[in-house]
């Protein structure tokens, strides 16, 4: 799910890093971006002035899709599939959810048949498709294929080279930050994806990550999820509270 996420800002850190990009650089919102919700952009007008930083912020605290595809048409693809060896190609958020739409099964048996180029040629080709209903995706699990995948310690490197950026605490998910000196988080979910991945800092300075991934071709019971990790949270406060005292 949008957990991906948190590697289309390690690649933008990197290029601020570099000096390609600043943070304060502004960029028009191309409409070819739009996406589906999560997020707030797609119904923002063409053209709209928008920093980097704003970019970021809206991909990590909203998840908002239209930015973050709006990231990686900025960053690359080549720069993201460097750190995400296993997502090639690298999808947008809309080539996603047009490849998953029920209405473009041959387009998806096309691609889940092609090698790597083939693929790339057809996902050049989806600016003649148009986004589907968001209803689509608000059911059952649909076409699972069609994902971003990451190993637990993936996502674990992936968090922790971001987690001091500010706009990684806009938002810290299910821990209660006044219990960490900081607090990093980035879920996904998706009918059948569920996601919850934070960065702790504990009072000492200590640090760690707590990632949790369930897939099931069924719709999923968040709430159930959300209290098991929650627990988790609450185990790991007490144990690293007991080792400062």
């Amino acid at each position: 799910g949008s957990a991906f996420k948190l590697v289309v800002l390690q690649a933008l850190q990197q290029q601020i890093a570099a000096g390609t990009l600043r943070w304060d650089q502004v960029i028009s919102l191309d409409p070819a971006w739009q996406s589906l919700p999560s997020g707030i952009l797609q119904r923002w007008p063409a053209d709209t002035p928008l920093t980097v930083q704003t970019l970021a912020t809206l991909m990590i605290s909203l998840s908002d899709n239209t930015a973050t595809d709006a990231l990686i048409n900025i960053v690359g693809t080549d720069a993201i599939e460097a750190l995400s060896p296993r997502n090639r190609p690298f999808l947008t958020t809309r080539a996603a959810f047009i490849l998953k739409n029920p209405a473009n099964q041959n387009l998806l048996n096309r691609y889940l048949q092609a090698e790597d180029a083939e693929r790339r040629s057809l996902l050049a080709t989806l600016d003649n498709y148009s986004l589907p209903a968001v209803e689509v995706f608000t059911g059952d699990p649909v076409a699972l294929e069609i994902e971003w995948f990451f190993t637990a310690t993936e996502l674990c490197n992936g968090i922790a080279t971001v987690a001091n950026l500010p706009l990684m605490q806009v938002e810290p998910g299910l821990a209660d930050p006044t219990d960490w000196r900081q607090v990093a988080y980035k879920g996904g979910a998706e009918p059948g994806v569920l996601n919850f991945t934070t960065h702790l800092t504990a009072a000492n300075g200590s640090t760690y990550c707590i990632t949790a991934t369930w897939n099931r071709d069924v719709a999923l019971d968040e709430a159930q999820f959300a209290g098991l990790y929650q627990s988790a949270i609450a185990a790991l406060k007490q144990a690293s509270h007991s080792a400062t005292e």
